[in-house]
């Protein structure tokens, strides 16, 4: 059965990013929100990128902050995780950062309790949906799947996990090690929804030989063309149409022909020498036609973006579009997926590849499917063909 799946998009622009300043370096402190004390160790980076760190003993960090603006990730081991926005063109000269201590699953007031079996039940069908399946996600594993927290709610027929901890995921196939805080996974079995959101950070693997390098370049390349990241980007940069996109919408008109051979057409109109036998082959074709007619129309990407500013683009649409990629090459392989959004204001999308409100994209289709963990690829990525040159966005 077909599966829904929020998803992120990611967006990015050759012409457009360079109205985008080139970001900078920021510095900053990690303390207790109680104490004052210097948290070192505690762990700083940008979410869903390879730029992070942890902080010294002294609780201090420093990261080169890209253009664009991201979501800064600090975390310690206790603490609870603290999320701030960044602006790479209006950096702060120091930035304090104070953690409270988290309650335990042991000290909590209320204690939700999870499903003490919940890998054995739902582990294969929680890593099909969250890791994925096909070549990538066979490399792919869970090395802490202890830390998992499975909730099935019997009257919702609902299924919820969540991490006591961030996972660790090995990616052997793209090269990545990637530390990732799960702040929910949501799978309603009713409407066949599932959802979910965390903060990932990316650390690329050391390759055994130049081999081994060169084949992550190349499974990167292959994951990223005709991605969500690959289609948002080429709409950001107006590249859409060349990059092998072709963006639709289905409609549905009334059959007009229909409707007039009906008001000519009588069953005693078949009479002999009424009308030719041509004439009522036709007619009886247009009658058996559908009213209303579908059609699939095609759209311009740029009738997508409702405006834009020096920061982002900001897009909207009704009902479901259909994103076809391929359209350049064989037809067998073209792919072909499905989205919508959730809610009724526009997404905002940054050249970095970021949008926002970040759970207001639905997929399905090639898209619903593919867009896991096993083929995530980093907000900082270089889209470049590995047998070729870069491919600048």
């Amino acid at each position: 059965m077909k599966r829904l799946n929020l998803l992120i998009v990611l967006l990015a622009s050759l012409g457009r990013l360079s109205a985008q300043s080139s970001g900078g370096a920021l510095s900053g402190t990690v303390t207790d929100s109680l104490t004052g004390k210097p948290l070192a160790a505690a762990s700083v980076y940008l979410n869903n990128t390879s730029k992070g760190g942890v902080t010294d003993r002294n609780g201090a960090f420093r990261l080169t902050i890209p253009a664009g603006t991201f979501e800064l990730v600090v975390s310690a081991i206790g603490y609870e995780t603290v999320i701030v926005e960044i602006d790479g063109s209006r950096l702060p000269p120091v930035l304090p950062v104070r953690l409270r201590q988290a309650a335990t699953e042991l000290t909590a007031v209320t204690v939700e309790p999870f499903d003490k079996h919940g890998w054995a039940r739902y582990g294969k069908y929680f890593q099909d949906n969250f890791i994925g399946i096909g070549e990538n996600a066979a490399s792919c594993r869970i090395l802490n799947k202890e830390v998992l927290r499975f909730y099935f709610y019997k009257r919702g027929n609902r299924l919820r996990v969540t991490a006591a901890e961030p996972l660790q995921i090995e990616n052997d196939a793209l090269g990545y090690v990637l530390t990732y805080q799960l702040k929910e996974f949501v799978s309603d079995f009713n409407t066949k929804i599932i959802a979910f959101s965390g903060y990932p950070f990316f650390q690329e693997q050391t390759p055994e030989n130049e081999a081994a390098g060169k084949n992550w370049l190349r499974k990167r390349w292959t994951a990223y063309r005709g991605s969500m990241m690959h289609f948002m980007r080429s709409l950001y940069t107006g590249h859409t149409i060349s990059e092998g996109f072709l963006i639709q919408r289905d409609v549905y008109m009334v059959n007009e022909e229909k409707r007039r051979v009906k008001s000519i057409y009588r069953p005693d109109f078949q009479k002999p020498g009424l009308f030719p036998k041509d004439t009522l082959y036709y007619f009886w074709e247009v009658l058996r036609e559908p009213d209303p007619i579908h059609r699939r129309l095609a759209l311009s990407p740029d009738s997508l973006i409702t405006g834009h500013t020096a920061r982002n683009l900001s897009i909207y649409f009704d009902g479901n579009l259909i994103v076809s990629y391929g359209v350049n090459g064989d037809a067998d392989s073209l792919r072909q997926s499905e989205i919508r959004l959730l809610g009724a204001e526009p997404v905002a999308v940054e050249g970095n590849g970021r949008y926002y409100p970040s759970r207001e994209i639905l997929a399905r289709g090639v898209w619903g499917q593919s867009e896991k963990i096993s083929n995530l690829l980093p907000l900082d990525y270089l889209a470049v063909d590995p047998d070729s040159r870069p491919v600048l966005h």
